[in-house]
């Protein structure tokens, strides 16, 4: 099953992946203007069914410059809200949830790295590099340098693409803590990549593995026992 490609909430475009409920949808967009009491109502006798907690101060009507604008989304109406091109509500991005299982301090990094993607990409990719670190060391490697441990899963047979991946994810990582080529505020796209990657290696590596070892041990115990047996000689 091919997965459907993410198209990321972009400034005065006409659909993308809405951040509110993740759905590729048309996007209605607007400049804001400010009010001043329009949310209070009157009865008709003079007394109010509802006031603004603004009532009573003074008060100002006007538009916005036009580096504020919004968009709404027409399949479940949320509202993003824009200044100069850059998302201010939501906080948050869609991506795919971290794997179960990575290690519950690894899945806190993504999650920290998807909350302050909005704000900054650079500092996503950073905390990636971090998830990919730890991920490295719930491998079997010592996590320190994350280079070395790419080259010692590399010996023991990794993939070739799986490596490509570890890679991947090391050095635009790199780049958002060390200046380098790749300009991530620009291409913020290859940022959101990199969560698809962390997932993948994890699948790879420890959960297609993982569902191996369930599926060997339900086997009868004679026919265990004649493998280790053929092994052993």
């Amino acid at each position: 099953m091919t997965k459907e490609k993410y198209y990321l909430p972009t400034h005065a475009t006409g659909q993308f992946h809405c951040p509110h409920c993740g759905v590729y949808a048309k996007q209605r967009w607007a400049h804001l203007s400010a009010v001043s009491d329009a949310y209070t109502r009157h009865y008709q006798n003079g007394t109010l069914s509802y006031s603004s907690n603004i009532l009573g101060l003074a008060i100002t009507s006007f538009n916005l410059v036009e580096d504020w604008t919004v968009s709404i989304c027409e399949h479940c109406y949320g509202m993003v809200i824009w200044f100069d091109k850059k998302i201010i509500y939501p906080k948050k991005i869609t991506v795919s949830a971290p794997n179960e299982d990575l290690n519950k301090d690894i899945q806190k990094d993504y999650l920290e790295a998807a909350n302050v993607f909005a704000d900054s990409p650079r500092s996503s990719a950073a905390l990636l590099r971090l998830a990919l670190q730890k991920l490295c060391k719930q491998l079997g490697e010592k996590g320190d340098n994350i280079n070395d441990d790419i080259k010692n899963l590399v010996k023991k047979g990794l993939n070739p693409k799986i490596q490509q991946s570890l890679d991947i994810l090391r050095i635009t990582g790199n780049n958002a803590v060390h200046p380098g080529e790749i300009n991530l505020e620009e291409e913020p796209e290859k940022v959101l990549k990199l969560f698809e990657l962390i997932n993948f290696i994890t699948e790879k590596m420890i959960t297609e593995l993982k569902e191996i070892n369930n599926f060997y041990d339900t086997l009868p115990e004679n026919s265990k026992k004649a493998v280790e047996k053929r092994d052993n000689k």
